[in-house]
């Protein structure tokens, strides 16, 4: 090439021994192995979590602080397992089964306990103090989630 006044630019020929760059490795992301619900309540398996963690709230304050609603020790145990679950390491998890197939199963067996515990406080007539009604109330709605969220689940 040449400048304003016809001059040619020198061709710099490059290093004959150039030094190699250290090359940052390249973390690549699978879409697969990113742990879902790990911050994003959105997805299938976040939802399920977090009606995991409703339920084991509503059960720390409705069942274990006032003593107004009682939630069953299957129900207790399934909203463990959702909520933690997802914050486990995934290879451990994967050694039993793949985590979406164990989190769809959790929420759908939540979303059936809800349905049997709905049917139940209706028999038992549980609704008899506010504290009742509005523990009730939150554990439909965390196994109204669970169902919601197992359902959006792709296997």
């Amino acid at each position: 090439m040449t400048d304003e006044y016809g001059r040619t630019d020198p061709i710099e020929e490059p290093d004959p021994d150039p030094q190699p760059e250290q090359a940052m490795p390249v973390e690549e992301h699978d879409a697969s192995r990113v742990m879902a619900g790990a911050g994003d309540f959105t997805s299938g398996e976040g939802l399920v979590a977090f009606g995991g963690l409703l339920i084991v709230a509503v059960w720390l304050i409705f069942s274990v602080l006032i003593t107004e609603y009682f939630i069953s020790f299957l129900m207790l145990l399934l909203a463990v397992g959702a909520a933690l679950l997802p914050r486990i390491n995934r290879g451990t998890v994967e050694s039993v089964s793949r985590l979406p197939v164990l989190m769809k199963v959790i929420g759908y067996s939540l979303a059936l306990l809800g349905l049997f515990t709905l049917v139940e406080d209706v028999r038992f007539e549980a609704y008899d103090e506010i504290g009742a009604v509005l523990g009730a109330l939150f554990t439909y709605a965390a196994c109204v989630m669970a169902f919601i969220g197992a359902r959006q689940i792709k296997i």
